[in-house]
């Protein structure tokens, strides 16, 4: 069984879009799915076609219930086709961060709620709320792997640096992996800053971006306001095409545990590559790693590179024009050279590393 977290902190981005539509088109290809809707907006209930009150209990009844044990899943599974259960949610789910604050181990509630059922489904999709708070949390720990939906025209790396942060916490902290791989949405190929935004999230998430992209079409919206996913509204549409390949590339992945194995090793030297050059640098415990180099200005804070893989090799594609460059990484606070160049050169506050491309 495989977990999915779909989680951003930023709205709009085509988070709950994805949640449905990927978790619909699963279920046409047969595999047993559950989604579980745990915005306190509902947008995953809604965009299903149920409105408060036709459903008597949803997912909150079972968080707050889970001491207890009075509530079993079953009572609260809508079966939306032969494939395809949801567990809803409404308004009163907004009160679970306050109540759940008060509550020891509350970021295990919903993963010890979703091992009563792990032979049931193939997949389990989390639709989380657009904020990293107590229900996030609940999700993150629940799940194996995490899409990451970023709309393409307004590529933030604030956002994902935040989230991304988050993420690499709970590693550290509990020893907890999420293979974490970027949905590219609302993509609108006829505009420039769309393609630049693209190229700058599959830089900055090296090698963990979907090679499908969402693209902008009012099919996904019609059919999210009246209720239905892609497959019950067009599969004529190009929102259908999408989200169909996309399905087919997540079928097509392995888990988390089973990906572990293929990792590459720890730091290497700047690669060149067709996008740009490829930074490599190894800390298992680090919370933040930047690059600063001649080309930042030798700022601390504007180039952050991703542990991605949760394996403590950090990294980032940088464009960059022919010549040669100095550079250190800012660990933690830290200046360090790069251990796997030993190409350095001493300065008046020390050493730095350099190439030539």
């Amino acid at each position: 069984m495989r977990t999915i977290a779909v989680i951003n902190q930023k709205g709009g981005c085509g988070k709950t879009t994805t949640a449905i539509n990927l978790a619909a088109c699963l279920a046409d290809h047969e595999q047993r799915v559950l989604l579980v809707d745990l915005d306190p907006q509902s947008h995953t209930t809604l965009g299903l076609g149920l409105n408060p009150g036709e459903f008597k209990l949803g997912i909150y009844d079972l968080l707050l219930d889970r001491e207890q044990k009075n509530i079993r899943i079953e009572e609260v599974l809508l079966v939306i086709s032969k494939y395809l259960h949801l567990l809803p949610s409404d308004v009163v789910l907004s009160a679970a961060e306050a109540v759940l604050l008060s509550r020891d181990d509350r970021e295990y509630y919903l993963r010890e709620i979703l091992e009563s059922v792990p032979e049931r489904y193939d997949f389990i999709i989390l639709d989380c709320p657009p904020s990293i708070g107590v229900l996030t949390f609940n999700a993150l720990f629940a799940c194996s792997e995490a899409i990451i939906p970023m709309d393409s025209g307004s590529f933030s790396h604030s956002g994902l640096s935040r989230l991304m942060e988050t993420i690499n916490l709970i590693r550290i902290n509990s020893g907890h992996k999420i293979q974490v791989n970027v949905l590219a949405t609302m993509f609108d190929r006829r505009t420039r800053i769309a393609r630049e935004s693209l190229a700058e999230i599959r830089r900055a998430m090296v090698g963990h971006v979907f090679q499908t992209v969402i693209h902008f079409t009012t099919a996904l919206k019609e059919a999210a306001k009246q209720g239905r996913s892609i497959i019950d509204f067009s599969t004529s549409s190009t929102g259908y095409a999408d989200y169909m390949n996309l399905t087919r590339e997540v079928l097509a992945m392995v888990d988390a545990d089973a990906s572990a194995g293929n990792i590459q090793s720890a730091s290497a030297p700047p690669v060149v590559t067709e996008d740009g050059v490829l930074f490599t640098y190894y800390a298992p415990q680090a919370k933040r790693v930047y690059l600063s180099a001649d080309f930042t200005n030798w700022k601390t804070d504007k180039v952050p590179l991703f542990n991605i893989d949760g394996n403590g090799i950090w990294q980032k594609i940088v464009p960059l024009e022919p010549g040669r460059y100095e550079y250190k990484y800012y660990v933690d606070g830290h200046w360090k050279t790069d251990p796997a160049n030993p190409n350095q050169i001493s300065k008046e506050f020390g050493s730095n590393s350099f190439f030539e491309m």
